[in-house]
């Protein structure tokens, strides 16, 4: 678990527990980050090695840094790192490691960022830095304000005092901290300005040189100690007649002009050090320039606490904490934040220890600038107003001026948005603060969180920190736009869709409804074709704990329905790439045993598209897709039934679906037997009979007799041998041809009914169907034409003519399937089957006379 947050008393300072400060909790472990592909993450190791050498060597120049850019890959890595984040800490009561994570993600990617481009001659940030360390910012922000609203409440009950007692301006600090959780909020909030402002600092070293550690004013001093005999560089203006810190505004006289330069550095420096909340260093600095009397006022501001009242031995003093003029101090501090005749600076680090906001806003350089004089302004007020309103002491009064600057979080925002300051303006505007300030109020608009990733400056990077908030918040149990949130994680989706990583895409898709998770993952299936990359996508899935099997039906549904439009003048039943992309979609359903049954399904609906284009090549290849063992798998999922040919054909023992898929994946298997025994029939039939010898010529030798001879007798053999086949062939697909025209139960592409209702229930089921009867009429005539064929070349006119009493017959009623045009062929062809047999001295059908 991390740290939990504990404020004590302590005016201006929030405490950790450890003896830590809460800025301490912002600052991670240093780790040397591994720039990678995105989709080449097992090299890391590698990568990182060649990384740390690239910026060890000396030799590297920063022309070739510049050009190859290599930060992109440590950025790109926020993807994953974020992904490891979010899946390591996956229980509720880990949600702020998740989040001390992120920031640390964020903090080591940037050094690793701003250490490659130190080699760069350009210092200036770029936008990618400028982004990700407001994203830092922001994690730090969500870290301590939501722990301590979620792990602390108000205690309402407040201090106890009875009136005679000693309570001392520290204790009812330390109680108001400690019972107030706004209070603690405010302080906080402060506290991270003022540790952004750190990192600022420490990032861009200050390499001002105030004075050496000598006395203070030197050259004032040196100017008036040698006032007879001159020195070189004299102050060009009158200067003051003495050196205590006061006679500048007493004399109305200035200081020398370099001592004036020294002390105008030293008071910026200072302020810096005070705006990054370090205000020790600040008076560490006026003490180094000699200026003892600067550090010595800026504790004037310290609680008055006396520990002897409480102290149970009475042999020993302890030593008196705080300034008991506290109240004096701070007025005169207002005074001096007031007086133009002080420095800028020196009156805004007053300004920020007496609460003077209009004074600290003239130094305010950026919206965080202004947030903080606000906050600190306000937090000043509170904690004042609870003093002066619980001790029983006379305080000296503050001015009007300074009640009036309490202002609520709203009016702070609201009056950094309309700030005179432009740069101040723009920024409160900017995203990553328009969400700070929605994090402070503790009021989330999703629905304007959304409106940021319609902008054209929304990238990837800015879709995966909104959508691990949006998680956050949805884990803390934050009410949100839930349709809005929903669009937020889906355009991430969609954004990581286009990197490829299945491992992402799966587990960010599972953060959205079910059934849009199953849309956008299909989507996303539908453009991976490679076998072993299925497999990859497949596994990352399971692992997301999505639903595989609804998302592979879909992807094979989506490829199959694309492009269904028949164009009638292309119907040559040549393949096309559309065709073998909806073909291969098939092997998204054979991966799991589970789905055999909806894999039968998928690919007779792909065949009858197939067969109704002509196309008997790709329904072969459709057809060839379903694994042999896939009937018995089907049927083994119920157990004690019989793997016949019976069963099979039965809908009343099998499922409807079930026996449907099974019984007209048969059908085609059927009549593409038929279709491929015709074809090798045709083949032998035209191409395999022997060529006849030429005959002799009408004077022929001796020895063109012998070879005529031996010819024909090689003639006769392979003419035998070729009809030997012919009967054999022609047998096999005749009988091939007739398991079409007779297939059993019903006949085929007919679901078998005994005593089932077959009356379709769902428009699926009523296309099948429609779909089913199309193809009966388009094929049975064909394969009756085709049988015909066979047995007139092969001379048997008699089962030609047989084959009319076929079609007629009322139990199969194949003459249903014929069309007029079909039929007039088809009686055209059997006429000509009875002149040939009456030319063989039988009658019309076929009877010996």
């Amino acid at each position: 678990m991390p740290k939990r947050i504990s404020l004590h008393s302590t005016y201006g300072r929030t405490e950790i527990d450890d003896k830590s400060q809460l800025s301490d909790n912002f600052d991670m472990p240093s780790i040397t980050v591994a720039p990678h592909e995105l989709r080449n993450m097992q090299n890391l190791d590698q990568s990182d090695m060649t990384l740390r050498e690239m910026m060890e060597d000396s030799a590297a120049t920063g022309l070739i840094l510049k050009a190859a850019k290599p930060w992109q890959d440590a950025y790109s890595k926020l993807y994953y790192d974020f992904l490891d984040g979010v899946q390591c800490h996956s229980s509720e009561v880990q949600i702020f490691e998740t989040i001390s994570d992120f920031i640390e993600y964020c903090t080591k990617t940037l050094e690793l960022m701003r250490g490659m481009k130190s080699k760069v001659e350009s210092v200036d940030q770029s936008p990618e830095e400028i982004s990700l360390e407001n994203e830092r910012n922001t994690w730090r922000l969500v870290y301590c304000l939501y722990q301590n609203r979620l792990d602390s409440v108000d205690n309402t009950s407040g201090i106890e005092h009875d009136g005679t007692s000693y309570i001392s301006e520290k204790e009812v600090i330390e109680a108001l901290y400690k019972n107030s959780k706004l209070i603690r909020e405010y302080q906080l909030i402060i506290d991270w300005l003022e540790k952004n402002a750190l990192d600022q600092a420490d990032r861009l070293p200050s390499l001002e040189n105030f004075t050496d550690r000598t006395i203070p004013w030197e050259n004032t001093f040196h100017q008036l100690k040698n006032k007879k005999s001159g020195i070189p560089f004299a102050s060009s203006r009158p200067l003051v007649s003495c050196l205590d810190p006061d006679a500048p505004i007493r004399e109305g006289k200035a200081l020398h002009d370099l001592d004036q330069e020294d002390d105008a550095r030293l008071e910026k420096r200072m302020l810096i050090e005070v705006r990054c909340g370090r205000l020790q260093k600040a008076q560490a600095l006026a003490i180094h320039c000699g200026q003892h009397w600067r550090a010595a006022c800026l504790l004037g501001w310290v609680p008055y606490h006396d520990p002897n009242y409480r102290n149970p031995s009475s042999d020993s003093k302890l030593p008196v904490e705080g300034n008991p003029n506290r109240s004096l101090w701070k007025l005169c501090a207002w005074k001096i934040s007031n007086d133009v005749r002080v420095g800028q600076y020196y009156r805004a680090i007053y300004s920020s220890l007496c609460g003077n906001v209009n004074q600290l806003l003239t130094i305010a350089n950026s919206w965080q600038d202004g947030l903080w004089a606000y906050m600190k302004t306000l937090l000043d007020i509170k904690v004042e107003a609870e003093v002066r309103g619980f001790m029983p002491k006379k305080f000296t009064p503050m001015p009007d001026e300074y009640w009036k600057g309490e202002n609520s979080l709203e009016d702070i925002f609201y009056e950094l948005e309309a700030s005179e300051n432009p740069t101040i303006r723009t920024q409160a505007h900017e995203p990553a603060h328009r969400i700070q300030k929605f994090l402070i109020l503790d009021k989330i608009p999703t629905g304007d969180l959304e409106s940021m990733i319609n902008k054209d400056a929304c990238d990837g990077q800015f879709l995966r920190f909104l959508a691990h908030l949006v998680m956050f918040l949805r884990q803390i149990g934050k009410n949100l736009d839930e349709p809005a949130a929903d669009r937020i994680l889906l355009e991430y989706v969609k954004f990581l869709v286009e990197l490829g990583d299945p491992t992402l895409i799966a587990f960010y898709t599972s953060t959205l409804p079910r059934d849009t998770q199953i849309k956008i993952y299909a989507q996303f299936l539908e453009k991976v074709t490679i076998y072993e990359e299925r497999k990859k996508c497949l596994s990352a899935a399971e692992g997301a704990n999505l639903n595989v099997e609804a998302i592979t039906k879909l992807v094979v549904e989506n490829i199959r329905q694309k492009n269904m439009e028949l164009v009638p003048d292309d119907l040559g039943g040549e393949l096309t790439p559309a065709d073998l992309e909806k073909i291969s979609a098939l092997d998204w359903l054979t991966f799991y045993v589970s789905q055999r049954e909806e894999a039968l399904w998928q690919a007779n609906a792909l065949m009858r598209y197939f067969l109704t284009s002509q196309k008997l090549d790709a329904a072969r290849k459709a057809f060839n897709k379903i694994p042999l063992d896939t009937i018995e798998l089907i049927l083994n999922e119920f157990p004690g039934l019989q793997n016949t040919m019976e069963n099979l054909m039965t809908n009343n023992i099998l499922p409807k679906k079930a026996s449907s898929s099974i019984r007209e994946y048969l059908c085609y298997k059927a009549y593409l037997d038929a279709q491929e025994g015709f074809s090798e029939w045709f083949s032998h039939f035209h191409h395999g009979k022997p060529t006849p010898v030429e005959d002799l010529p009408a004077y022929p030798s001796f020895t063109e007799k012998v070879a005529h001879e031996h010819k024909m007798s090689q003639y006769n053999i392979e003419l035998e041998r070729w009809n030997s086949t012919m009967q054999h062939h022609t047998k096999a697909v005749k009988q091939l041809l007739f398991n079409v025209l007779l297939f059993p139960d019903g006949g085929w592409l007919v679901d078998s009914n005994n005593g089932v209702n077959h009356e379709p229930t769902t428009p699926e089921e009523v296309l099948r169907d429609h779909q089913l009867e199309n193809l009966r009429k388009l094929c049975l005539p064909k394969i009756v034409l085709l049988l015909y064929s066979v047995m007139s070349q092969m001379n048997e006119h008699a089962e030609c003519i047989q084959l009319a009493d076929l079609i007629a017959a009322e139990q199969h009623q194949l003459y249903k399937v014929f069309s007029k045009e079909y039929l007039r062929e088809l009686l055209k062809k059997m006429t000509e089957s009875s002149v040939a047999l009456m030319d063989q001295k039988r009658d019309p059908w076929g009877y010996s006379k």
